[in-house]
């Protein structure tokens, strides 16, 4: 695995430059396709009013917002994120909503200093971290007594069409990429149930509940094909593979994805399997 640092910079460059831009840019439509997700997550970790929530790599902040909502005026939520321009996005969502009980911190969970918690949540944001097993401890060092942990995270590239399927239509149109560690910091290193469950024991934290989560997601966030498309190539993996090729490459690789796509379309909404995990747990 590449060295823990060297991923930190380079996590901290991209959330803060193109990548934190893009995001930015396509949040509303990912809220619309991720929807279903959220809220599986809330209801999983059931946040109660009046408690203290640490959110991990809280982008910009959709998921913040509901947790907020349901800890009330009497609780709060500190947010953590390397972005500063998904921050100030998430900030200006919950000045338009008037929720007042957010602390946006930028901030990298693995070392920053934190507040006393009842509840660590995440919505995939807890997968990019280069040494996990510190992370956790160091995460698992603020709860409070009685706290618990509840997150989402993918399951395998195999399980999930809605980005395998455009993956699959680039390939042929680029380079042959180097193999992957599995366990490398990304959207699939927690894929691995037992994995997942290796880490956060060594952490400290009791074996895991791990429960599969199943959604068909709408890519196109009910706009059509060419939003399913732009949704696909401007984010994520295929974004990065596609970044630095040439025009006509870039023309190629995205006109096959669109071919692809097609095949899904059903009205103005294109949707494809999604598989995710709910992990929750408490300290051991």
């Amino acid at each position: 695995m590449d060295d823990p640092e060297r991923i930190s910079a380079d996590q901290l460059a991209f959330w803060n430059g193109h990548g934190g831009n893009t995001w930015v840019a396509r949040q509303a439509h990912t809220d619309i396709t991720l929807k279903a997700v959220s809220r599986a997550l809330l209801a999983c970790a059931a946040p109660q009013v009046g408690e203290r929530v640490l959110d991990v790599g809280c982008g910009c902040g959709s998921s913040t917002l509901d947790f907020a909502r349901a800890v009330g005026p009497s609780g709060a939520v500190t947010a953590l994120d390397i972005s500063a321009p998904m921050l100030a996005e998430a900030e200006a969502r919950a000045a338009a909503a008037g929720i007042g009980n957010v602390d946006w911190r930028r901030a990298a969970a693995a070392t920053a200093a934190l507040d006393g918690y009842d509840l660590l949540t995440s919505n995939f944001g807890l997968t990019f971290f280069g040494n996990p097993v510190a992370a956790f401890t160091h995460m698992l060092s603020a709860a409070n007594r009685g706290a618990r942990m509840a997150f989402s995270c993918w399951r395998s590239l195999a399980e999930n069409p809605w980005i395998a399927e455009p993956m699959r239509a680039v390939t042929p149109h680029l380079p042959p990429r180097p193999k992957r560690d599995p366990n490398a910091p990304g959207m699939f290193a927690f894929a691995d149930p037992l994995r997942v469950a290796e880490v956060l024991t060594a952490a400290g934290w009791a074996p895991p509940r791990i429960e599969k989560l199943d959604c068909d997601l709408d890519i196109a966030a009910g706009r059509g094909l060419e939003e399913a498309v732009v949704q696909s190539t401007r984010i994520g993996a295929v974004n990065g593979w596609l970044r630095d090729q040439p025009a006509r490459t870039v023309d190629a690789a995205v006109a096959s994805v669109r071919e692809v796509l097609l095949a899904h379309l059903d009205g103005a909404s294109v949707t494809l399997p999604g598989a995710m995990w709910l992990v929750s747990s408490v300290p051991a």
